[in-house]
């Protein structure tokens, strides 16, 4: 019920309350599907060994990847043909070929972008734009290259989660459908959500990071956390409780692994190749985020002349918009500092759940549950509720729900 509620009030029922309730009770939902799925896994301990993998299930798994990628698919296609990428619509896609073909020319990534209406400083990290080296080379939209990050990458990872764990048969087969039926149900209410952004992508790393807590190969958490903290960084408060779970449940040398390997991929990915030739990359990054916030702030283009993304139903910037003292880069600057307080409040309360809970809670459910409750106030709390960045909760959600069902360890 939770879950179909955060679902509701993210497509057919945003900003159904208003501007001010709406946003509270995605949230509340959001608490809601966490709190719930901890609560139906307490005394229930981990299995000592993974249950082994069904040749029927993993049969059924293949047919639902394929049917449920075409039925994605069918939903989307008219959305890439009939939006071709146009820079007045969305920069996003313009941006990436900036970096993209630097990349391939040998030129300097990181520097002022010219051939824009305006310029821009870029500040995404590689991993957003790296994957699309290939589909440039081959001639791909980039749209229909990260959909298919999507399907197989992310939704992939789904499905080798939901093999490892005890579910019921029915419940197998309906957890298994649930990520295809949720974004085509998206798309299907919402046609411009993803129309011009590249979401997918982020969304697919963010699976495999949700995967991969009840991984047992440092190698693969490790490659999980460079996947995210490379392209968008909204994880990183989350990150030193995930380790701190590791370091007690599966040991220090495990935990010093997976830091191991991911100091190493950051430095191999991103510090070594740029930012090392340009320290200031990163703090010119932060300063067109700024510079991008106070614009969206500033926009008339909303209800009653209001920003309309702020006022879209899904976070708390309305509030502070609304409510906040002094002027709006004092707004901001509230919400960010709240923004901050939050997402820490959100980890440390976790963490005080895992040590209340550490003997009759598997900590990996705590891990998971812990992520989907770090990233739904995370977004709650970010300065622009972009409604394609609050898409990622929901799709973190889907592990949730899988997980809550989950039978006993026999």
């Amino acid at each position: 019920m939770a879950f179909w509620l955060e679902m509701r009030l993210f497509t057919d029922l945003r900003n159904y309350y208003g501007p001010f309730w709406s946003p509270i009770w995605f949230y509340l939902a959001s608490m809601a599907l966490c709190v719930c799925a901890v609560l139906a896994q307490l005394d229930q301990p981990a299995p000592l060994v993974a249950p082994p993998l069904q040749g029927r299930r993993v049969l059924g798994s293949w047919v639902v990847g394929l049917l449920g990628g075409v039925a994605v698919l069918y939903a989307q296609a008219p959305v890439i043909l009939g939006n071709p990428i146009n820079v007045a619509q969305s920069d996003i896609i313009p941006i990436l070929q900036n970096y993209v073909q630097r990349f391939q020319s040998g030129e300097v990534v990181y520097k002022y972008i010219t051939n824009l209406p305006y310029p821009l400083f870029p500040n995404h990290l590689p991993l957003q734009w790296l994957p699309y080296v290939v589909a440039d080379q081959l001639g791909i939209d980039y749209r229909w290259w990260a959909l298919g990050l999507l399907l197989l990458g992310g939704f992939g990872a789904y499905l080798a989660f939901l093999n490892a764990q005890r579910l019921h048969v029915l419940v197998f087969a309906g957890a298994a459908v649930l990520p295809w039926f949720l974004l085509r149900h998206i798309i299907q209410v919402d046609s411009g959500l993803f129309a011009h952004t590249m979401e997918f992508t982020i969304i697919a790393y963010y699976c495999v990071l949700a995967a991969s807590i009840f991984s047992r190969s440092a190698l693969v958490q490790a490659v999980a956390l460079v996947l995210c903290l490379l392209s968008r960084y909204s994880v990183v408060f989350w990150v030193p409780l995930f380790l701190w779970l590791l370091w007690r449940e599966r040991g220090r040398w495990h935990a010093v692994f997976v830091v191991g390997l991911t100091v190493l991929g950051i430095w191999l990915i991103y510090v070594g190749p740029f930012l090392s030739k340009d320290w200031t990359i990163f703090t010119h990054a932060l300063s067109e985020y700024k510079i991008a916030t106070l614009g969206e702030w500033s926009r008339t283009n909303g209800p009653d002349g209001k920003p309309g993304h702020l006022f879209g139903g899904l976070g708390f910037a309305s509030w502070f918009y609304a409510y906040g003292p002094g002027d709006i880069p004092a707004r901001i600057s509230l919400l960010q500092k709240a923004h901050i307080l939050a997402s820490v409040g959100a980890v440390a309360l976790s963490a005080g759940a895992y040590w209340l809970l550490r003997h009759r809670l598997d900590y990996r459910v705590l891990a998971l549950t812990s992520l989907g409750f770090y990233l739904s106030t995370f977004y709650a709390f970010i300065q622009i509720p972009y409604a394609y960045l609050t898409s990622l909760t929901l799709f973190i959600s889907v592990f949730v729900v899988a997980i809550a069902w989950r039978k006993p360890a026999v």
